[in-house]
């Protein structure tokens, strides 16, 4: 049976998730914002600030995959019961943690659409990158339920 202190711990991890999670989909909100205010005042070239940006967009296309593919990884490794069990630290800090990591990692591709964006003139890689963003964002947004289920099964309650 968890401690009131542990219960109480829990709740506020739970809620600083959530703000987390609510401020990195804002984040990339803030890029679409930026991308908008930088067409509207014509403050990069049509092209670009790189002329053929092919390379860059090889790079950084490939480093969004990386995403993806780490995002899937720390999600079956670490945050399912067996990988939290076997963590020093408290279950709610560490499944806290790990999707502090994802959040992170769906915003970096958000970042990289807007990399292409700037250095090449890529609107719609950044459409669709920060689209993928927050698909992400969305599909792995917190929910209470999951959250206590994943808490209560990683304590072995």
């Amino acid at each position: 049976m968890p401690q009131i202190d542990e219960s109480l711990d829990s709740e506020v991890a739970f809620r600083n998730l959530r703000i987390f999670h609510l401020a990195m989909a804002g984040a990339v909100f803030f890029y679409g914002v930026l991308v908008s205010l930088v067409l509207s005042l014509d403050l990069i070239p049509k092209g670009g600030l790189v002329g053929h940006p092919f390379l860059l967009r090889l790079l950084l296309w490939l480093c969004a995959a990386g995403c993806l593919f780490a995002i899937q990884r720390v999600r079956v490794r670490f945050l399912t019961p067996e990988g939290l069990r076997q963590r020093a630290r408290p279950v709610a800090q560490s499944i806290v943690t790990w999707n502090v990591i994802i959040y992170a990692l769906a915003n970096g591709m958000a970042i990289y659409g807007l990399l292409l964006f700037l250095a090449g003139g890529l609107l719609q890689d950044f459409l669709a990158l920060a689209g993928f963003a927050l698909a992400i964002l969305v599909w792995l947004r917190p929910r209470a339920a999951d959250y206590w289920t994943l808490v209560r099964q990683a304590d072995g309650s």
